[in-house]
């Protein structure tokens, strides 16, 4: 990621890795803006532009615009040229926590811009291992993770629910 932000604007970057991180997500303006940190006016022409571009489509509700990416083949070879250049913060938390004997599983609860919520699953976790491992994500992607703890019956309880499908969700899981 570090060469494409010596090649092009860091704004823009900020803003279609939101897009590509959310691909089936619609985000409004003020949506955009404040999960990248750019100003309102810069996002405005930086979304009109890759509208423009090709890389989002849009769609008007009224006097709403919102945004969405667009699944093309221009999206698909940015996606793989972002994914190829950037550290996955993420999948580093995953490496990291999972070798712990009493993590049974991990769950992406959601992950927007520059955080994420993550659901682990186990008995008596490593908290200090746990927040020693997020402390050092954070400083080295300025990437802020937050988790809870819970326990297996716990876990089987929440896949109960039928609009809470965390199965899905799970992006790390022990094998016996």
């Amino acid at each position: 990621m570090e060469v494409l932000k010596d090649l092009f604007d860091e704004k823009i970057l900020k803003v279609i890795t939101l897009f590509i991180e959310n691909p089936d997500k619609k985000y409004f303006l003020t949506d955009v803006s404040k999960l990248t940190g750019v100003n309102i006016t810069t996002t405005f022409r930086t979304l009109n532009k890759l509208a423009k571009k090709g890389f989002l489509k849009t769609k008007v509700m009224g006097k709403i615009r919102f945004y969405q990416l667009d699944r093309n083949e221009k999206t698909k070879q940015l996606t793989g040229l972002l994914r190829k250049n950037e550290n996955n913060p993420v999948e580093d938390f995953v490496s990291s926590i999972s070798s712990h004997p009493r993590i049974r599983k991990i769950i992406l609860e959601s992950k927007e811009g520059n955080s994420a919520k993550i659901i682990l699953v186990g008995e008596f976790l490593p908290q200090e291992k746990i927040n020693r491992t997020i402390n050092g994500i954070k400083e080295r992607y300025n990437f802020k993770i937050s988790y809870v703890e819970i326990s297996e019956n716990q876990y089987t309880k929440l896949r109960e629910f039928k609009n809470y499908n965390l199965d899905k969700k799970v992006i790390w899981e022990k094998t016996k």
